[in-house]
C-alpha cells in the first residue's frame, strides 16, 4: 500500500476522482458485463449446434458470470471454471461436455490474452521492466508460467487420459484412495474416471470438428477487446491513450497479477497497475484515481451485484428434480 500512495498528490487524485462519477462507474460497469453478455451468448451457441442441448440465454448468463465471480472471490482464479462446470451439470447437462467447453473456453482466453498482451510488451517493455515492484525475471516467469499451463491444458484436451493415469498413480496413496472413494461413492472410482476421460475425448473431437469454435474464437476476441475498452476509457482522463495500447497492458499486465495470491489478485492488480501506468503515463495521483475507477467498475460493482445475483438466482424446474 505505501507503493501505490507514495508521491501521490492528494489534490490531483480527487480532481480526476471527482470527475469519474458514480454514474460514469456504473456505465463502465454496464459495458463490461456486456462482455460477460458475448460470453453467455457464446455458451449458448456451443451447446446448440454442437449437441442440440437447450440452454436458456439467462442461464448461460448467470453461468459467466458467477464464473467471473468465483474467478474473484479465489485465489489464481481457480474457483471460477470449477462453478461453471457444476452450475451446467446442474442442469442437466453432461459432464464431460461441460468440461470441454469451460476449458476449451480458458485455453482461448489464455492464447488470445497473451496474443494480445504482446503489442503492449512490445511497445513499452523498457518501462515496464525498470518498475521496482514488478521485476523482468517476474514478468518472465509469469509469461513462461502462463504458456506451460497453456500447453498443460491443451494437453488435457487433446489426451485426456493422462489425468486418469495420474490419479491411478495417486491411488496407492491410502490417504487419497480414501478421500476419492467417499467424494465418488465408489470403491472402483479410477476406472469410472477413466471411461469418463474416454467420453471427455469424444466430446473434445465432436466439438472442435463441427466448425463452431471458427464462430467462438472471434467472440473471444471480442469480448476481450470490449474489456479493453472499458480500461481504456477509465484511462481516457490521464492520457489519450490508444485502443491497442491499452488493450496490450492490460492483457500483459494481466498475465502477470494473475500469480496474485489474493482473492480476484485484490491489492497486487491496484499496485502493478498503478506503479506501471504511472511510468508511462506519469500523473501518478490521476493514474491512482483511474485505476480505482476501473476496479470499481470491474471488480468491486461485480462483487455486490454477484452476491444479489447469486443470492435470488433460481435453478430451472427440470433442475431442481
Amino acid at each position: 500500500m505505501f507503493l501505490i500512495f507514495k508521491n501521490i498528490d492528494p489534490k490531483e487524485f480527487f480532481e480526476y476522482f471527482e470527475r469519474s462519477s458514480l454514474p460514469r462507474m456504473f456505465f463502465l460497469f454496464l459495458l463490461f458485463s456486456f462482455s460477460i453478455l458475448i460470453d453467455a451468448l457464446r455458451m449458448k451457441m456451443v451447446y446448440h449446434f454442437t449437441w442440440r442441448k437447450r440452454l436458456s440465454l439467462f442461464d448461460a448468463f448467470f453461468n459467466n458470470y458467477m464464473g467471473f465471480f468465483f474467478s474473484m472471490v479465489t485465489p489464481f482464479a481457480f474457483g471460477g471454471q470449477v462453478y461453471q462446470v457444476y452450475h451446467l451439470s446442474k442442469l442437466g447437462l453432461e459432464s464431460e461436455h461441460n468440461v470441454n467447453v469451460i476449458t476449451s473456453r480458458f485455453v482461448e482466453y489464455l492464447i488470445l490474452s497473451f496474443l494480445l498482451s504482446l503489442h503492449g510488451f512490445m511497445k513499452y517493455k523498457d518501462v515496464v521492466f525498470t518498475t521496482r515492484l514488478v521485476t523482468p525475471k517476474l514478468m518472465i516467469s509469469a509469461y513462461f508460467l502462463s504458456l506451460l499451463f497453456v500447453g498443460i491444458v491443451v494437453i488435457s484436451l487433446i489426451y485426456p487420459r493422462w489425468i486418469a493415469i495420474l490419479l491411478t498413480f495417486f491411488k496407492r496413496i491410502r490417504a487419497f484412495d480414501k478421500l476419492l472413494r467417499k467424494a465418488t461413492k465408489s470403491e472402483n472410482w479410477d476406472e469410472r474416471f477413466l471411461a469418463w476421460t474416454d467420453e471427455m475425448k469424444k466430446s473434445v473431437k465432436t466439438l472442435w470438428s463441427n466448425g463452431v469454435m471458427l464462430l467462438d474464437i472471434p467472440l473471444t476476441l471480442a469480448s476481450l477487446l470490449v474489456q479493453g475498452l472499458v480500461f481504456q476509457l477509465s484511462l481516457s482522463g490521464v492520457s489519450k491513450v490508444g485502443f491497442l495500447e491499452a488493450v496490450g497492458i492490460l492483457y500483459f499486465l494481466n498475465l502477470i497479477v494473475f500469480y496474485v495470491p489474493t482473492p480476484g489478485a485484490s491489492g497486487g492488480v491496484e499496485a502493478i497497475h498503478q506503479i506501471t501506468l504511472t511510468k508511462v503515463f506519469g500523473k501518478a495521483g490521476m493514474v491512482l484515481a483511474a485505476v480505482v475507477t476501473w476496479r470499481i467498475a470491474t471488480f468491486y460493482l461485480p462483487m455486490i451485484f454477484g452476491v444479489l445475483f447469486l443470492a435470488f438466482y433460481r435453478y430451472p424446474k427440470e433442475a431442481r428434480r
